[in-house]
């Protein structure tokens, strides 16, 4: 009893943020049983739903202890989880605790309280509400999407999350003033908030969550386009120019070697001691180059002496793994050499690149890591 009383204190400064855009009519309901299981302060944000939704925001603004906070026009879901951090801040200040929800159905109101609870027991940190894609019924767009960035998150950040799309988010107070300076309008903002959480030594922690999708989540306002251009945009800036400077190390490799060719030929060298040297004479070539590129132009990692003999290392261990691999599937599984050297250097590029990243050019200064 007594620690049910104590939690109940703790819920005194629950502030659940609902951003909202043309939504249906079976937000007011849920939000009426949030309303009965929380103690708390719900914020729903008009992101410019227009005249015709009025009705709906109405309902909700006569409802005790709910707000509604109204933009004139559609500002993105990133500033309309601003516009209620800022009125959070101004009414609650850093000794609130904040939950985020989405308005489309998919998060369940005890789900929303047991996430809750989670929080004022120990508020250190972020949490997100896990959903579980391996269950059936998921919308392949949603599960394939989910899939990928979870990939590609990992490669800019280090950290696996199975969940980074999750809209059920809470964090405490003294975090406001972080997650006012995250940038970002429309949905990446949530991604940047994660990756700045990251980048701030911010703890994120996971709760698994009902997995929910009403008609194929038809509810949603993401645009699978545009929305998924502005995500990747945040994710693989560094990958995109590590993916470039590769491309052209490669290119480089080739010139070098043929332009090494055509001068040994000349030569009275052995085919073969012709091949094996300008193979080296190129390889040695586009290896410093690529070095460089990605010291300067892709991590931009100041030199600290021992980045280089760290690349290096790298290289002897990626050419040793590929070697590895490549002999191994072709003797048990009886796989093609170059498909396998094929499916192994992708594997290894991926690596290669969350090694560089973290290991090799650990002292990056760019502002997107």
């Amino acid at each position: 009893m007594r620690k049910k009383q104590k939690r109940s204190r703790k819920m005194e400064g629950i502030y659940i943020i609902i951003p909202a855009l043309e939504p249906e009519e079976r937000l007011c309901s849920y939000v009426s049983e949030l309303c009965r299981k929380i103690q708390g302060h719900i914020i729903v944000v008009d992101d410019g739903s227009g005249d015709r939704y009025q009705p709906i925001f109405d309902r909700i603004r006569a409802k005790q202890k709910c707000t509604v906070l109204t933009h004139s026009e559609n500002k993105g879901k990133g500033r309309a989880l601003k516009t209620a951090f800022g009125y959070v801040k101004e009414k609650g200040g850093k000794g609130s605790r904040i939950l985020c929800v989405d308005s489309d159905g998919q998060h369940a109101a005890v789900d929303v309280f047991r996430i809750l609870g989670k929080m004022c027991d120990e508020p250190k940190g972020v949490i997100l509400g896990e959903r579980d894609f391996s269950r059936g019924g998921i919308p392949f767009r949603s599960w394939i999407g989910n899939r990928v960035i979870s990939l590609m998150f990992w490669l800019e950040s280090g950290k696996w999350l199975r969940d980074t799309q999750t809209g059920l988010r809470a964090f405490d107070g003294e975090y406001l003033d972080v997650m006012l300076e995250v940038p970002g309008e429309r949905f990446e903002y949530e991604m940047q908030a994660l990756l700045t959480c990251i980048r701030e030594k911010i703890p994120i922690r996971t709760e698994r969550i009902c997995t929910i999708y009403e008609n194929g989540n038809a509810g949603s306002h993401f645009r699978p386009i545009r929305d998924s251009v502005r995500v990747v945009k945040v994710l693989c800036p560094t990958l995109f120019r590590f993916i470039f400077s590769s491309i052209f190390c490669t290119f480089l490799d080739l010139l070098l070697f043929w332009i090494s060719l055509q001068i040994l030929e000349k030569t009275s060298l052995a085919v073969v001691l012709q091949i094996t040297v300008a193979t080296y004479v190129a390889r040695a070539g586009s290896a410093m180059s690529n070095y460089i590129l990605n010291r300067i132009g892709v991590f931009g990692c100041k030199d600290d002496g021992a980045s280089f003999l760290r690349y290096l290392l790298l290289c002897l261990f990626l050419g040793a793994g590929s070697a590895a691999f490549v002999s191994a599937v072709t003797t048990f599984f009886s796989v093609n050499p170059v498909c396998g050297k094929i499916l192994c250097d992708t594997i290894l590029f991926f690596l290669s690149y969350r090694m560089q990243k973290s290991w090799v050019f650990q002292k990056g200064t760019r502002g997107n890591r």
